[in-house]
């Protein structure tokens, strides 16, 4: 199950496994009443899919809506943190998607031991994590 932290920058996402849509639905309205104390002001997001299995098109839908709905309630950048291409693929799918390609960056935290300074670091200083890792999308 998915699970929504907060943080002294914004948010954590955990989302490792298979994610039904049921469960999706749930991570989703937890996380809009989280972001809603928030009332709009700047926040950044690390989402941790590390372990994730590919998810049923109605859970992908569900995270597409949520990605868009973040960046447009506050959501300045966020750092997905992998550990396959698959999930990079979709990843990067989705995000152009729904509009967030711009803001987020990808790290493959089966290639980098220093993925959290380095996913932290983008979100609050904006520090590109990687430019190899960019390239390859």
């Amino acid at each position: 199950m998915a699970e929504n932290l907060r943080t002294e920058y914004g948010f954590r996402l955990n989302a490792p496994g298979y994610i039904t849509p049921a469960e999706a639905k749930a991570w989703f309205e937890d996380l809009r009443a989280k972001v809603a104390i928030k009332r709009g002001r700047p926040f950044g997001l690390m989402v941790d899919i590390r372990g994730q299995k590919a998810n049923p098109p109605e859970t992908q839908e569900i995270i597409k809506q949520a990605m868009g709905w973040l960046r447009q309630n506050g959501m300045v950048r966020s750092a997905v943190v992998l550990d396959s291409t698959v999930a990079r693929l979709m990843m990067v799918r989705m995000a152009k998607q729904s509009g967030v390609y711009e803001w987020e960056r990808y790290i493959d935290a089966s290639k980098d031991s220093d993925w959290e300074h380095k996913a932290i670091d983008w979100i609050t200083n904006a520090t590109e994590p990687s430019k190899e890792e960019d390239a390859a999308a």
